[in-house]
C-alpha cells in the first residue's frame, strides 16, 4: 500500500511538473504582433482606448492542454473569452490577445477589470487593470449610429444618444494604425433634439469609422459604425457544417490589418470555395503549422472586377483545386481548410482588401448568406447558401477555362491591328467590365485607350498592375489623359511584367447598356508620344 501511495505521489509530481504554466504576463494599449510584444504597457486605460492587449508566455504546453483567456468586468461577470484549442506541444509559446474598448461595450463599464488564464479549467494566472470612466458619462453620450444612402455619393448619418443641444457638433474619425483618432469630417446637424441628430455626409469607402459629439468643451466617448462592401458568400458549400470561430475584432488576432477578417472552422467536410467570382492566384508554399512565425501559411487570393481582393489563408498544402491565373466562379472549390502558418486548429481565414497582398489592410465586407444577426460579432454555427456545380473538393483541379489575354476583333488569341479595337463590349451605368492582358518582360510602354460614340455617356478607365497598383481617374493618374471628346487613355512607361487587369465602369447614360471599345498597345521601343488629350483634373 505504501509503495502504491509513493507511486501515486510521484505520478502527481511528474504530471504537475509538466502542466502548462504562464509567465511574463503584461498589459498595454498597443502591441507588435510580429514580435509578440507589448509596445505601450499600462494598467489604466481611458474609455476611448482602441483596445487593451494582454501578452503572456505559456510554458510546457501539451497538445491535450486547453488554455482559455477570460476578461471579467467590474461585477466579476465574464465579458469575453478566447479559448485556445489544438495548441502544439511547445516548451515556450508566446500568445497575444485583445479586448476591444473604444466604441464597444467595455467602454461603458468603467472600473476594475480582470484578465485571467485557465488551463484545463484551473486558473493559473490573473491580472487586474482599470478602464477609466468617461468624463461626460451620464450627460453626453452616443447609444447608436446608423448611415443611409440618400443620393449619389451622399449618405445620411443618424446619431442617437443623450445630452445633445444647440452647440452639438458631430465629428467623424478613423483610428489610425499609429494610434489615436484621425478626424475626417465635422458637421452641424441638419435636424436635432436632445436624443437624436441627423447630418449629411459624403459617401465613404468601406472601412471602420467612429463618431464623437462635442458640446463646447465636452466630448462624448466614441461610437463605432461600419461601411461594408457586399457581394460575398460564405467560403464553404451548403452541404458542410462550419462554425465562425473568430469574427472581426476577434481576440486571438483580428486587429490592425486583419481587423475585419473571419476565421471559419469545419465541423464536417473542409472544402473551401470562392466567396465571389474572379481570377485566382495560388500560394501553396508547403507550410505546416508555424506557432512561432505569424504568417498566413498556404493561401489563395482572388482578384475581383471592382478592384477588391478576397483572401483564403491557412489552407492545407497539396490540396489546391485551382491553378494560378484561372478564372473561378462563386462557389467553386479552391482547397481544403488546414492549419498552416500561425494557426491553432483547422480553419480558413478570409478577408477582403483593396490591394493584392494578403497582408494589406482589410475592409468590412458582408457575406450575403449570413443572417443579419450573425454579421457582427457572432461566434457559432453557420449555414452556407454558396451553391455551385463546381463546389466539390474531391479529385484534382478541374480543367482550367482559357483566358484570352489579347484578342482580335474575331475573338481569337493574337495581336490586334492598330486600326481594330482589342476589345468591344458594353456596360450599364455603375456596371463593370474587365479583361486580363499579359505584359512581357522588357516592354517599354503600355498604352490603353477607351473610346465611345455618344457624348451624353461617360465611362471611367482603370488599370491594375500585377502587384496591385491601381491606375484610375480617382486613383494613381500616372500617364492618364482625357480628351474633350468621348475617350480616355493611359500610357504607362516601363510597365511591370505579368498579368494586368483592364476595367471599364459605366458612369453616365440613359439606363441601357452602353457600347465602348478598348485599344491596347505594347511597345518594346520608347514611344515618341502618348495619345493626345487634356489631362482630366
Amino acid at each position: 500500500m505504501r509503495a502504491l501511495c509513493l507511486i501515486s505521489l510521484v505520478l502527481v509530481m511528474v504530471t504537475a511538473g509538466h502542466a502548462a504554466t504562464v509567465q511574463q504576463a503584461e498589459l498595454g494599449s498597443s502591441a507588435s504582433e510580429d514580435s509578440c510584444a507589448i509596445t505601450n504597457p499600462s494598467t489604466a486605460f481611458p474609455a476611448s482606448t482602441r483596445q487593451v492587449f494582454f501578452r503572456f508566455v505559456a510554458r510546457n504546453v501539451r497538445p491535450s492542454d486547453a488554455l482559455t483567456v477570460e476578461w471579467l468586468d467590474p461585477a466579476g461577470a465574464v465579458s469575453a473569452t478566447a479559448p485556445y484549442e489544438q495548441l502544439p506541444a511547445s516548451a515556450s509559446l508566446c500568445l497575444l490577445t485583445q479586448l476591444p474598448v473604444g466604441g464597444f461595450a467595455p467602454a461603458n463599464s468603467p472600473g476594475q477589470w480582470t484578465v485571467r488564464v485557465t488551463a484545463n479549467g484551473n486558473t493559473i494566472l490573473s491580472r487586474s487593470f482599470r478602464i477609466l470612466p468617461d468624463g461626460s458619462a451620464g450627460t453626453l453620450r452616443i447609444t447608436h449610429v446608423a448611415t443611409h444612402e440618400i443620393g449619389p455619393r451622399q449618405n445620411e448619418l443618424v446619431v442617437e444618444g443623450a445630452g445633445f443641444n444647440m452647440e452639438s457638433i458631430i465629428h467623424v474619425a478613423q483610428y489610425s494604425s499609429t494610434g489615436g483618432w484621425k478626424y475626417i469630417a465635422h458637421m452641424f446637424p441638419r435636424m436635432q433634439n436632445a436624443s437624436r441628430m441627423t447630418a449629411q455626409l459624403a459617401a465613404l469607402p468601406p472601412a471602420e469609422y467612429v463618431v464623437f459629439v462635442k458640446n463646447g468643451e465636452q466630448l462624448s466617448a466614441p461610437a463605432r459604425f461600419l461601411i461594408s462592401t457586399a457581394g460575398y458568400h460564405l467560403p464553404f458549400p451548403p452541404k458542410e457544417q462550419w462554425v465562425v470561430s473568430q469574427p472581426p475584432y476577434g481576440m486571438y488576432s483580428h486587429w490592425g490589418r486583419t481587423l475585419h477578417a473571419y476565421d471559419i472552422a469545419p465541423r464536417g467536410g473542409g472544402c473551401v470555395v470562392a466567396m465571389r467570382a474572379g481570377t485566382a492566384y495560388t500560394f501553396d508554399r508547403g507550410y505546416g503549422q508555424t506557432p512561432h512565425l505569424r504568417i498566413f501559411g498556404n493561401y489563395i487570393t482572388i482578384q475581383h472586377d471592382d478592384g477588391e481582393y478576397s483572401h483564403y489563408g491557412h489552407l492545407k498544402t497539396g490540396t489546391f483545386r485551382v491553378r494560378n491565373g484561372e478564372h473561378v466562379e462563386q462557389g467553386q472549390a479552391l482547397a481544403i481548410a488546414g492549419t498552416s502558418g500561425y494557426s491553432f486548429g483547422t480553419h480558413v481565414h478570409v478577408q477582403v482588401t483593396r490591394a493584392f497582398a494578403i497582408s494589406s489592410q482589410s475592409i468590412p465586407f458582408e457575406m450575403e448568406d449570413l443572417p443579419a444577426a450573425q454579421r457582427h460579432g457572432y461566434r457559432g454555427p453557420v449555414e452556407s447558401a454558396n451553391r455551385s456545380a463546381y463546389g466539390d473538393c474531391s479529385g484534382g483541379p478541374r480543367p482550367a477555362q482559357p483566358v484570352y489575354l489579347s484578342t482580335t476583333s474575331a475573338g481569337k488569341p493574337g495581336t490586334a491591328p492598330a486600326s481594330a479595337p482589342t476589345w468591344s463590349a458594353s456596360v450599364p451605368v455603375a456596371g463593370w467590365w474587365s479583361e486580363l492582358t499579359q505584359i512581357p518582360m522588357g516592354a517599354k510602354s503600355l498604352e490603353v485607350r477607351l473610346g465611345w460614340e455618344s457624348a451624353d455617356r461617360d465611362f471611367d478607365l482603370h488599370l491594375v498592375s500585377p502587384s496591385g497598383r491601381h491606375y484610375g481617374p480617382y486613383a494613381d493618374q500616372t500617364g492618364y489623359t482625357a480628351s474633350a471628346g468621348p475617350s480616355e487613355s493611359f500610357e504607362i512607361m516601363n510597365p511591370e511584367p505579368g498579368l494586368w487587369r483592364v476595367s471599364v465602369q459605366g458612369i453616365r447614360g440613359n439606363g441601357e447598356a452602353m457600347p465602348f471599345q478598348v485599344f491596347r498597345s505594347v511597345s518594346t521601343a520608347t514611344p515618341g508620344r502618348a495619345w493626345g488629350g487634356a489631362r482630366r483634373p
